[in-house]
């Protein structure tokens, strides 16, 4: 369904009306030089008649035509009033005897408002309210230019010092490893403990720098067990054990009654064999039962 009314073009200001005649008409100038070039047989002093007429024609088909399509025009808001431009375009028809080189009449209302310049009385408060705006403005512009020079190699400097510290933390952990896994290398391959130096130096620094992944926890009980495996005292319990299982089934022989006083020398490396014979043993007696 169609509107009843169409929607008017819109401007901006009478400027952009007065751009649209001004090009119409010069335009229009460049036909009529087109078509009426100037004659030969003519005195360039005196212009030519039919010309001077078809230009007259021309602006007054064009000034008719912007006044005809006022009434669809809006500029800034305001509508046209063909009526008052036909009147405008009337005065200045009497009053000048030109030939349509008048711009194109706009009525009152569009007309440019006198501007009156007004001052305001000096207000030292708000004047020094400008001033300190400004000093605040350049400070804080050169503290930005400042930051701009500085924070990136701060930044770098900083990176690098982390940087180095992380490297320098997993060297020493990686070191620590090494180490740790030589001293048991050397339990392994010597079948006895390290010595009491070695084995106690930093050890508790150490099993807090080994990764939980590499960590081997091995339950020992009770904290009172665990000092026994640690000093050697199992190795005597399992002696023990196995002696008098033995005894029990009277296999016990002289051999192993005068070991029996040389258990407080034996090494950790013989826990192992013992280990197993206790085992061995422990099934027997099972068996019994």
């Amino acid at each position: 369904m169609q509107s009843e009314h169409y929607r008017k073009i819109e401007l901006q200001s009478p400027a952009d009306l007065t751009y649209l005649y001004t090009n119409a008409v010069a335009e229009s100038r460049q036909k009529l030089d087109l078509h009426f070039p100037p004659s030969a047989y003519s005195n360039g002093d005196q212009p030519d008649p039919m010309k001077e007429r078809v230009k007259e024609l021309v602006d007054d088909f064009i000034r008719q035509t912007y006044t005809y399509a006022s009434d669809s025009l809006t500029i800034n808001g305001l509508e046209f009033d063909s009526a008052s431009i036909s009147a405008s375009t009337s005065k200045n028809n009497g009053n000048n005897n030109s030939t349509g080189d008048a711009p194109f009449p706009f009525p009152s209302a569009f007309s440019a408002p006198n501007e009156t310049i007004e001052y305001e009385p000096y207000d030292g408060n708000l004047a020094s309210r400008v001033s300190s705006l400004y000093a605040q403005l350049e400070s804080l512009t050169t503290t930005v230019a400042q930051l701009r020079r500085d924070a990136p190699g701060k930044a770098a400097k900083m990176y690098a010092a982390n940087l180095r510290g992380v490297l320098e933390r997993e060297d020493e952990e990686f070191d620590e490893q090494q180490q740790q896994q030589k001293r048991k290398r050397r339990r392994v391959e010597g079948g006895k403990d390290v010595d009491v130096d070695m084995e106690g130096h930093d050890d508790g620094e150490v099993q807090e720098n080994i990764d939980a992944e590499f960590r081997l926890d091995i339950p020992f009980g009770t904290q009172a067990e665990r000092e026994r495996w640690q000093s050697g005292e199992m190795a005597e319990v399992y002696t023990d054990t196995l002696r008098t299982l033995l005894r029990l089934q009277g296999e016990e022989s002289s051999t192993e009654a005068a070991s029996h006083n040389d258990s407080d020398k034996k090494a950790i490396s013989t826990t192992v064999a013992t280990a197993e014979r206790a085992e061995k043993a422990v099934d027997v007696v099972e068996r019994m039962v």
